[in-house]
């Protein structure tokens, strides 16, 4: 038995007893495989994947970079290794990794389409549309494929194509209901062209309490709130909400205990104590709510020559998770925060710069637009002390109502439930309280109706805040150029629009609960 054989049969070995959660066992086999041969990249991937469960982080990471210079070239390898790049946000490796020829000739559709789905969510989008196309030319029956490709189509304004797609991908497999949302988003409903009768009888069919029941209420409530149907819009939403909530593990004294702890951390001379690391490009860090308007301003920046639009990523909070040798994939929690009072931040600075150089797109500046990196602005200025801070701030219910009906995606846990909703609002006002405490004159706060009624006043205050000169593309948000890949990808598009305030009063009668959580927000 050659060399690489018995690495082979080692790694098998290892895979078993990683199925079977034994977890030390599968360790020590992966290892004696790669003694044999150091470059084995299956082992080195199950070995990264076992060591990140026991929480080794730091050489879980370790193992991936070294699975990645090893340069598999077999499809489930590639795309094994992809998830595990994907996991630490190493942005650039994964679109290396996956634009390896080999990959879209020899992996099914379904799994290009997986591949092509963890490009997008990096906002490498050029590459994840070539991918969905590849698998739809592969197999235009796949409706995995068809589904994300009507996505990349809906993100770049192409609503035609995107339903055509999402029409075919329903053909193709009637249960894949996340196309009923797309296509209810795409444009306004009207009387004569809408999908409701569908959406009904799609409900039906629907298992109860399931993710498609989910999809497929949050869909008829927006297609009910559009032809001005509000008490069935209702109806669906709360049983949407209800079904999604039944689905997740939150609760708001965690999000209280996070404020605190960060609260208690980062005093004035803690941020004060800054890194001296040099960065290559200047991060723009747009904070706040999630539907308080951060694409919109994103969207301004991004029409100015000198910033690139990096979207929403997780880099930073990647580096502080390395920093403690701690994953946190759901996001920080108390225990998290704590662990960061003791954490090497120049080691930070330094893992950062590397990440936005790709980041950047080589320019000299770069928008980062997570929102709830409210809750790392001042991490983010002990780091990064050249960072600039943007900050949308939006009416309470009009922000809490829109989160309220829109169905996130592993994001904004706490939207689904009134009660929640409010006091997680509360508590991003309490941190923004105090980032404006310690660090006074580093964050401009933008307030929502005047970024929509006097963009071109706005965008010259934002631009030199940002350190830039004023540039008339800034206030052309409608352009076609660029993708969207938020829920507010078709309001994106439509300009600054001046009617977006009071979504929620045809409701009023419904969200006694919100408006007495939020009664604190507007004291």
């Amino acid at each position: 038995m050659t060399t690489i054989e018995q690495a082979n049969r080692l790694w098998l070995q290892a895979e078993q007893a990683a199925e079977r959660k034994q977890t030390a066992e599968a360790e020590a086999l992966f290892r004696r495989a790669l003694t044999l041969v150091p470059t084995h990249a299956a082992s080195l991937i199950g070995l990264s994947t076992v060591l990140g469960r026991r929480g080794a982080h730091r050489e879980a990471h370790a193992a991936i970079l070294q699975a990645f210079a090893a340069q598999p070239k077999e499809a489930p390898l590639v795309y094994a290794l992809a998830q595990r790049l994907r996991y630490f946000h190493e942005f650039e490796r994964l679109v290396s990794c996956l634009s390896a020829p080999a990959f879209a000739v020899q992996a099914p559709p379904e799994i290009i389409a997986k591949a092509s789905v963890m490009l997008s969510s990096i906002g490498a989008h050029a590459q994840a549309t070539a991918l969905a196309e590849a698998a739809v030319k592969r197999d235009p029956r796949c409706a995995a494929a068809q589904h994300v490709l009507g996505n990349y189509h809906q993100f770049l304004g192409d609503y035609d194509a995107a339903e055509r797609c999402h029409e075919a991908s329903l053909q193709a497999d009637p249960t894949l209901f996340q196309n009923s949302l797309m296509l209810a988003g795409a444009r306004t409903q009207t009387p004569e062209r809408n999908h409701i009768e569908r959406l009904q009888e799609q409900l039906l069919r629907a298992k109860p309490r399931g993710t498609g029941e989910v999809y497929l209420c949050f869909a008829l409530h927006k297609e009910l709130h559009d032809l001005g149907r509000h008490e069935e819009a209702w109806v669906a939403l709360e049983r949407g909400c209800r079904a999604k909530r039944r689905q997740l593990s939150y609760q708001s004294q965690q999000s209280a205990q996070l404020v605190s702890c960060l609260v208690s951390i980062c005093t004035p001379e803690f941020v004060a104590a800054h890194s001296d690391v040099q960065q290559s490009a200047t991060p723009i860090f747009i904070v706040g709510m999630h539907r308080s308007g951060t694409t919109l301003l994103e969207r301004m920046l991004s029409g100015h020559s000198e910033i690139a639009d990096a979207g929403e990523t997780s880099a930073f909070h990647a580096e502080l998770e390395l920093a403690i040798d701690t994953a946190a994939p759901a996001g920080p929690d108390a225990a998290f925060a704590q662990r960061l009072a003791a954490a090497d931040f120049a080691a930070v600075a330094r893992g950062y710069a590397e990440r936005a150089r790709w980041l950047s797109r080589g320019k000299p500046c770069f928008t980062e637009k997570l929102p709830q990196n409210f809750l790392n602005v001042g991490l983010i200025a002990k780091v990064l002390p050249q960072a600039r801070f943007l900050h949308l701030v939006r009416d309470p219910m009009d922000t809490c109502f829109s989160n309220l009906r829109t169905l996130f995606s592993g994001a904004a846990l706490y939207s689904y439930d009134q009660a929640e909703l409010g006091a997680f609002y509360l508590q991003y006002q309490r941190m923004m309280a105090h980032w404006r405490q310690v660090l006074p004159g580093r964050v401009l706060d933008i307030h929502y109706d005047e970024l929509v009624s006097d963009p071109a006043v706005v965008a010259a205050r934002v631009a030199a805040h940002c350190g830039v000169d004023f540039e008339s593309g800034m206030i052309d948000i409608g352009r076609s150029s660029g993708s969207v890949a938020t829920p507010s990808a078709t309001l994106a598009r439509q300009g600054f629009r001046r009617d977006r305030g009071r979504a929620w009063a045809p409701y009023e009668q419904h969200l006694g609960p919100l408006r007495a959580a939020l009664q604190a927000a507007y004291a």
